[in-house]
């Protein structure tokens, strides 16, 4: 932070308050000790520290990981601060600059803490829907879904001279891959990062990007220290203030009766606070959807507020308001069959009890609200029905067994789903760069019940970069034209060699992340198989994903939790049993909405 803040120009945003479990969310033996222990060592609370800066004279909200908190791995309370910092961003017009250094997820929380990206990806989609830019610094280490969201899902990527920078980390890298694959270099000769910028340069290097993609000149004058304008400058390319923006009108992300920040006001606005977006399309028939009353204050939304101060910066900004983004889930009895429109009763679920966390909040099923976006199409259309599940009935009784179901070479593949979904399907091809995954990611249109659903389907081998972009090619073009999209998830995670690397793998990831938490049409999400951490959570929907019998998901393969855990391998399979990734796990824990059955015979 030292290194681009501009002198005493530093103002940290308040944490939003969370209560957590004794160990964490999966009751982690030892979390809470290893917590305080990051905690003593770093003076922080979080892997994260999100506030205002001034970067050569221009004012950014700024996102600094500390790596020496649990490696800099994110976890709800990181996705906490990390969406209440974007929210600042927009409701004052700045820009935001994470500077980056992580692991990726927090393996401690399992699959909510890789749900976070989920609401980092949706945060960014809102910040760039709103025309605000985001500039990425890579440090070292760069990993995992920090890279795959916040540093290559950037508008612009500058990385430090050395910096190991890729989607797969050391630990889970094969063995004898060419370690310079991974590397910030190595990611700007292949086009996935921007330049590679000295330390001594990057505080200069970081002012003129912001100053010229803000539209500043550089004679503009810079608002002082302790204000935030909310308005972007004028100049050539500057852009406009957000719809209500100081009318006290409708923001497109306020509740009923939210007020809209005033363009110049930080002081006493009733802010678009996270949760308040307008609900997801088919609201009120039974879709998880988180709802904000009406005045919801936002993260961060008052300023001037007394607070502690940290050494060498100003005081911090007033506080969230309590409350702000409560999950509100409309799940229990009478909730409808995910096989909507296919025959009444004949496929039962299991739903996620009340209470339940949902990825992707306040979002619509697609992950950026519908009233934010004016769609091409008068109406949204209705989500495509979950598919039925075609493989073992029953629930696994263990972790470990449900991941031996998953990888059983006899159970059913996305083609055979989508044999028994559609009428009839095409298949589109490639990325439109030069690539192909026909292996590991099926793209296409088909009829179901009349009407046309768009799927991307991955087949249970490791996705490629050109499986990711033809992914989100096709999500874009159904969304563009107003068809509801199936995505079918099964992999064992992201192809992490070199190979990969130097096509893309991060940028890719990024990709779908984007176009799944931009899409106006509804997403319908089914785990037919393994859900292997990040580059099988790109394609899940946000509130609107489900499971088969046969599946798992989890933040990691438990056999590589072990590993980086030192255990010998007579511990994998109670670690699996620790990571809760079974099916009926992800519904107790909110991560999926339900457990889909067979068809009736």
């Amino acid at each position: 932070m030292a290194l681009v803040a501009d002198a005493d120009s530093f103002r940290e945003l308040p944490a939003p308050a969370r209560r957590s479990p004794p160990d964490g969310p999966l009751g982690w033996q030892g979390y809470d000790a290893s917590r305080a222990r990051a905690a003593a060592r770093t003076g922080e609370q979080e892997s994260v520290v999100c506030g205002t800066a001034s970067v050569e004279g221009t004012r950014a909200v700024l996102i600094a990981f500390e790596f020496g908190y649990l490696g800099g791995s994110l976890g709800e309370r990181t996705g906490d601060r990390l969406e209440a910092a974007y929210v600042h961003a927009r409701a004052h017009r700045l820009p935001v600059v994470p500077l980056i250094a992580t692991g990726g997820s927090r393996m401690q929380e399992g699959m909510l803490a890789l749900t976070q990206l989920q609401r980092v990806a949706r945060q960014s989609a809102l910040t760039r829907e709103a025309g605000l830019p985001q500039i990425a610094v890579l440090r070292d280490p760069t990993t995992g879904g920090g890279w795959a969201t916040l540093g290559a899902g950037a508008d612009i990527v500058l990385a430090l001279p050395g910096a190991q920078v890729g989607f797969a980390g050391s630990r889970v890298r094969p063995p004898d891959t060419d370690p310079t694959a991974y590397t910030a270099e190595s990611q700007v000769t292949w086009g996935s990062a921007d330049a590679v910028v000295k330390p001594a340069d990057l505080k200069p290097t970081l002012g003129t990007w912001l100053r010229l993609l803000t539209g500043r000149g550089a004679g503009a004058a810079s608002p002082g220290a302790g204000a935030e304008t909310g308005t972007a400058s004028p100049g050539a390319g500057a852009e406009a203030p957000s719809p209500g923006a100081g009318t006290g009108t409708l923001s497109h992300e306020a509740g009923a009766g939210t007020a809209s920040p005033g363009a110049g006001a930080e002081t006493g606005t009733a802010s678009p606070g996270a949760g308040a977006e307008a609900p997801s399309p088919g609201a009120g028939t039974g879709t998880l959807s988180h709802e904000a009353g009406a005045g919801t204050a936002s993260p961060g939304a008052e300023a001037g507020a007394a607070g502690s101060t940290r050494t060498g910066a100003g005081a911090r900004v007033g506080s969230p308001g309590a409350g702000a983004g409560t999950p509100s889930p409309h799940t229990g009895a009478g909730a409808p069959s995910p096989h909507a429109g296919d025959e009444a009763g004949a496929g039962a679920i299991a739903e996620a009890g009340a209470g339940a966390h949902v990825p992707g909040g306040d979002s619509g099923a697609g992950g950026v609200p519908v009233a934010s976006l004016a769609p091409a199409y008068a109406r949204a259309p209705a989500p495509a029905p979950v598919p039925r599940a075609l493989g073992v009935r029953g629930l696994p009784g263990s972790g470990w067994e449900a991941v031996g179901r998953a990888r059983a070479e006899g159970r059913p593949r996305a083609r055979d789903y989508l044999d028994a979904y559609f009428r009839q399907r095409v298949l589109i091809g490639g990325d439109r760069c030069g690539g192909t995954d026909p292996d590991g990611m099926l793209c296409g249109f088909g009829e179901r019940d009349g009407r046309t659903v768009a799927y991307a389907a991955q087949t249970g081998t490791a996705t490629r970069p050109a499986g990711y972009r033809t992914a989100a090619r096709l999500i874009r073009l159904a969304d563009r034209l107003g068809i509801p999209v199936l995505t079918l998830v099964d992999t064992p995670g992201a192809a992490n060699d070199a190979a990969a690397e130097r096509q893309g793998v991060g940028a890719a990831i990024a990709e779908v992340f984007g176009a799944v938490a931009a899409a106006r049409v509804p997403i319908t999400t089914l785990v037919i198989g393994e859900g292997g951490s990040g580059g099988a959570l790109a394609l899940a929907a946000p509130g609107n994903t489900w499971a088969t019998p046969d599946s798992y998901f989890s933040v990691i393969a438990p056999e590589l939790a072990a590993a980086i855990l030192k255990r010998p391998p007579q511990e994998i399979r109670p670690t699996a049993d620790q990571l809760r990734i079974r099916p009926q796990d992800l519904v107790e824990l909110g991560v999926v909405r339900g457990i889909v059955d067979h068809a009736s015979p």
